[in-house]
């Protein structure tokens, strides 16, 4: 068994906003691939000249205030190998969804004489790009303080349906990279709502519990370091916080990675105009065992002039549920990361967490109850199914007790949902209290003290074993995506109106502070269904 420690949306809407307002303030638009269709997801959409905007979602989609449509405003679209495009915000129509189709970066080399004297330089492997990127994280990202805004959110997914959606506007105050970040960040909340538009799942909400196995990630051990939420997503992202212990099996990426995983060079890709190394990776075989049976996979792509990290891709799969295709195996843990460079710095564009979970349900076969027939002398045992015929008729999978003394058994019938229990009665001992029994029984004495029945490897006909308990299948999601950088100069407010890392977000005991551009930003509620 692997050891996750701390783990801890997509489709940007067309409904919410802070305070609830209506769709009309807002235009909407999806990206979508020009060749196969397919959505343009996680694609940087902002104002252009402006440092504000959004984040498109997992079908491509995303809404912008249309207050920009009226003040004559463009769209600037750039997206991890695809050309870079400026759309006017007076195409968008309200209350439509404006198709934008992105076509794919290519890359196009001039034509160069090449002296035969001339030695070409020797290219860098994988491994040593990895290295090198590692290497200059502390030079590549901010040292000096900075601050941004972004919206956050956290849901599950139950069925395909959206439930316990949180959403939240954030403004984060980091002290750059030589402090720790979960001691010298600071973030005020600037508005958050439990969006009850969504339903809401009490048994989802439970907080995880490895002891009473209620509430688990499948071959995973969460442990929340006592942050909330949103501590939790932003301690996990590697990039930030390379020096500190994260999942498996980055574990610390300053020291761990390089040595956890194998690495290819891929083809090139192109963001922004801008070319970028593309390495793939798996996990070394030596760090998996037999038993933990899962797969992991990701990428990382690379500036080629100072090797800064612009995006990381990293999932693990269950290997057990692997099917024919990559889409079929089962996600166990998926995070994505992405930074875009301002200043000669990398700073986060968005991050994206998402982890399976199962709640555990009440057993679909239980003993409904057990009754004394004085007339057969035996015990007739009642259960919530049919049981199958080869393990309630195995005399073993009975162990009744009176005062703490077997019972023996001499036979088993089986009728439908119902076992007849009949005791040894030329077993002297039996006899004794089977008669003592039927004597408390009139009595109205006999309770699960004096008698006691421990069943085991009891099945229904649909397979489920007696008192076990079932699981259903969760998402859970946790996302941040930047709205606006703030690079100035800026010195941390001296009140105290700053959120409680330990606490819930979304707790009434939690400071609200506006703030005087506060306006400026906006929630991104997801669609009503996945599938829409």
């Amino acid at each position: 068994m692997y050891d996750l420690r701390c783990i801890f949306f997509f489709f940007f809407g067309f409904i919410g906003l802070i305070g609830y307002t209506q769709e009309t303030e807002f235009i909407s638009g999806q990206l979508i691939d020009s060749i196969t269709l397919e959505p343009v997801v996680f694609a940087t959409v902002r104002i252009k000249d402006k440092a504000l905007g959004v984040i498109s979602n997992a079908d491509g989609s995303f809404k912008i205030p249309v207050r920009f449509k009226s003040s004559g405003e463009y769209l600037e679209i750039s997206s991890m190998g695809y050309e870079t495009r400026v759309v006017s915000l007076s195409n968008f129509k309200n209350g439509l969804i404006e198709l934008i189709k992105m076509k794919a970066a290519l890359f196009e080399l001039d034509e160069v004489v090449v002296s035969e004297k001339r030695t070409r330089k020797k290219e860098l492997t994988a491994k040593q790009i990895i290295y090198k990127s590692i290497k200059n994280l502390s030079v590549n990202l901010p040292q000096k303080p900075y601050s941004y805004v972004g919206y956050y959110r956290d849901y599950q997914l139950k069925n395909d349906n959206y439930t316990n959606l949180n959403e939240a506007i954030f403004q984060i105050y980091d002290q750059g990279v030589k402090g720790s970040d979960f001691e010298t960040s600071k973030v005020r909340i600037l508005e958050y709502h439990s969006n009850n538009d969504f339903p809401i799942d009490t048994v989802g909400q439970r907080p995880y519990d490895y002891k009473n196995k209620t509430k688990t990630i499948s071959k995973a051990f969460l442990d929340s370091y006592g942050g909330n939420e949103y501590t939790i997503l932003r301690i996990h992202n590697p990039i930030r916080n390379y020096q500190i212990n994260s999942f498996d099996f980055v574990n610390k990426l300053e020291s761990d990675f390089a040595d956890n995983h194998i690495f290819y060079k891929e083809d090139d890709v192109i963001v922004d105009g801008i070319v970028l190394y593309h390495i793939s990776f798996k996990v070394m075989d030596d760090n998996i065992t037999m038993d933990d049976k899962i797969d992991v996979k990701g990428h990382m792509y690379i500036m080629k002039d100072d090797f800064a990290i612009q995006g990381f891709d990293y999932v693990i799969y269950d290997k057990v549920a692997i099917g024919k295709n990559e889409g079929e195996k089962k996600i166990l843990l998926k995070t994505k990361v992405e930074y875009i460079r301002q200043n000669g710095k990398m700073y986060l564009s968005y991050h994206s967490m998402d982890n399976a979970f199962k709640i555990a349900k009440e057993p679909k076969l239980k003993l409904e109850n057990v009754i004394l027939n004085l007339h057969r002398n035996c015990f007739i045992l009642k259960f919530t199914n049919t049981l199958e015929e080869s393990s309630a008729l195995r005399k073993s999978n009975y162990n009744a007790k009176f005062n703490g003394e077997k019972i023996k058994i001499k036979r088993l019938v089986l009728i439908g949902n119902e076992v007849l229990l009949y005791p040894d009665l030329e077993n002297e001992n039996t006899l004794e209290m089977i008669t003592e029994i039927k004597s408390l029984g009139e009595q109205q004495k006999i309770n699960n003290k004096n008698l006691k029945l421990n069943l085991k490897k009891l099945k229904d006909i649909d397979g489920n074993i007696i008192n076990e308990n079932w699981y259903e299948n969760r998402k859970q999601f946790r996302e941040f995506f930047v709205q606006k950088l703030q690079l100035e100069i800026i010195s941390l407010p001296t009140d105290s109106l700053y959120m409680d890392k330990r606490k819930p977000i979304f707790n009434k005991l939690q400071p609200i502070n506006e703030g005087d551009s506060f306006k400026d930003y906006w929630m991104n509620t997801p669609l009503q269904n996945t599938k829409q």
